[in-house]
């Protein structure tokens, strides 16, 4: 137990020092993220959030026992889309190539796991999911991409993605405990030490008024990865939790991203094209400051997740939670129809006449 404080302090500390340190190289390195029509920060920000995380995360892993440490493959799928997301932070890649990247990054993480005895809960019968046994892992695979996107995608306001991981972490962490999964729940809680180590260069505060470091695509994809591969991880065997239940852990990044993917696609444009169309893009546009959107939507991450523990520890029907995820998704989606609607409304508003100007000499 003294080795799991450790590492937990460690991680903390080293996530806070490492913060401190690569920002100073990072005008050097090129590794800033400038202002531009979509991203209305002030001024170059460090994009070296991400890099400090993982780099505390792995070192506090060594005071860990060998049985409690992430096996290898892990580890380097963790890199890999480590190192992918700080290329992608520097120079810009395509969609595809990322897209290819994060699959082998998920197949290392979940490939040689026992993902094909995922507990389906309700969903199916415990005939069908055999049958269905050589799917499993490629539907584990295409989970996780989709998890590392849609935590992606929530990095658009200071705090919010590392919050909202934080949030996810905590509660992954005691459904570890309650299942009796330890290292799920000690790697859970070194990963949310470090997101915290960085969180207070990230986060709107008293004494910051803005971010002084992010994540990047290489942090926000890594806890993405870290996530999903936890979910995954506490889903299978006999005694995993109910795959579907935990959902509610990152419900509102998944309901947001299929939205996108939906309004996109009915838009005529490329699903994974950039726009300012996310949730948090919208409830800035209805009047909340950053520091607000960024307190609301963890603050309903917190609340999923407590959701998830507390029916599990309570008993609750898991026929009840499977529906009930409808209705975060009805919620969000009367949000967005109001508020593009409120957008339509004001874009074909016509505007005021201006002042009729009277020429000397001319007949009115």
């Amino acid at each position: 137990m003294a080795s799991f404080h450790l590492s937990i302090w460690t991680a903390f500390f080293m996530s806070v020092v490492l913060n401190i340190s690569l920002k100073r190289f990072a005008d050097e390195w090129h590794f800033l993220d400038l202002p531009d029509t979509r991203k209305l920060h002030e001024g170059a920000v460090p994009l070296c959030g991400g890099i400090a995380i993982f780099a505390a995360f792995v070192i506090a892993n060594i005071w860990l026992e060998n049985t409690m440490q992430l096996s290898w493959p892990v580890v380097s799928g963790l890199c890999l889309i480590l190192v992918f997301g700080a290329l992608d932070d520097r120079f810009g890649l395509p969609a595809l190539p990322r897209l290819l990247v994060q699959t082998l990054a998920a197949y290392m993480i979940i490939g040689i796991s026992d993902a094909a005895n995922f507990n389906l809960s309700v969903i199916v019968s415990p005939e069908l999911a055999d049958q269905l046994s050589p799917i499993i892992v490629p539907m584990a695979i295409i989970f996780i991409v989709g998890i590392i996107n849609a935590v992606n995608m929530t990095d658009g306001v200071d705090g919010l993605a590392g919050g909202s991981a934080a949030a996810s972490l905590f509660w992954l962490a005691l459904l570890a405990l309650h299942a009796g999964h330890a290292p799920v729940m000690m790697q859970s809680l070194i990963l949310l030490a470090a997101v915290v180590g960085f969180l207070g260069f990230n986060l709107r505060h008293r004494w910051r008024m803005k971010a002084s470091v992010f994540l990047g695509d290489a942090g926000s994809t890594l806890l993405g990865a870290a996530i999903g591969c936890f979910i995954v991880a506490l889903s299978v065997g006999k005694s995993g939790l109910p795959f579907p239940v935990l959902l509610w852990l990152i419900v509102i990044p998944i309901v947001d991203t299929l939205s996108l993917i939906v309004r996109r696609i009915a838009a005529g444009r490329n699903p994974l094209s950039a726009d300012r169309w996310h949730l948090h893009h919208l409830l800035l546009e209805a009047g909340l400051s950053p520091a607000r959107t960024t307190v609301v939507l963890v603050a309903l991450s917190a609340l999923c997740g407590a959701i998830a523990y507390f029916s599990i520890i309570l008993g609750i029907p898991e026929e009840l939670l499977i529906a009930g995820l409808l209705v975060p998704a009805v919620l969000h989606t009367i949000f967005v129809l109001r508020m593009t609607g409120q957008s339509r409304a004001a874009h074909h508003m016509p505007r005021p006449a201006s002042p009729q100007t009277t020429i000397p000499g001319a007949t009115p």
